[in-house]
């Protein structure tokens, strides 16, 4: 069953990580108009991002999390994998995106990262990702 099918009961929640608040604010209204609940938070803004994502997630309890691996790439990847390999997420879904999946993969190998840059085939993709990992047709965590 999709998003945006008028039969779902609630909302699905999201929880989007990203380095880029005009991006995050674009995705939120994506995900919003196609029928999700979303939660934001800046990677930025995160004086330790280990602790506070996982504090994000845990604190939400989103059916998806939307993660942006962004520079420096590989200090980057290694966030996300200590996150969601923790004890308390390893059964989370996560959609991974970044701005230069090219770059992010010379750094740290093949990924199933998701390359965005606002256009609509991008969102397109990820709302599919979504889809899956909610309806259980895609990757159960990544």
């Amino acid at each position: 069953m999709s998003a945006n099918n008028p039969r779902r009961r609630r909302a699905l929640r999201l929880v989007i990580f990203n380095n880029s608040a005009p991006l995050l604010k674009m995705l939120c209204e994506w995900f919003e108009h196609h029928g999700y609940h979303c939660d934001t938070a800046l990677l930025a803004d995160m004086r330790d991002a280990h602790e506070e994502v996982g504090r994000v997630i845990r604190g939400h309890r989103p059916d998806v999390v939307i993660y942006d691996v962004g520079m420096p790439y590989p200090s980057s990847w290694d966030l996300l994998e200590v996150i969601r390999t923790a004890p308390a997420l390893q059964s989370q879904p996560f959609v991974v995106t970044t701005p230069n999946k090219r770059k992010l993969e010379q750094a740290v190998g093949p990924t199933p990262a998701i390359e965005i840059g606002g256009r609509d085939a991008d969102l397109r993709r990820v709302l599919k990702a979504v889809e899956a990992a909610v309806d259980g047709s895609g990757p159960p965590r990544m």
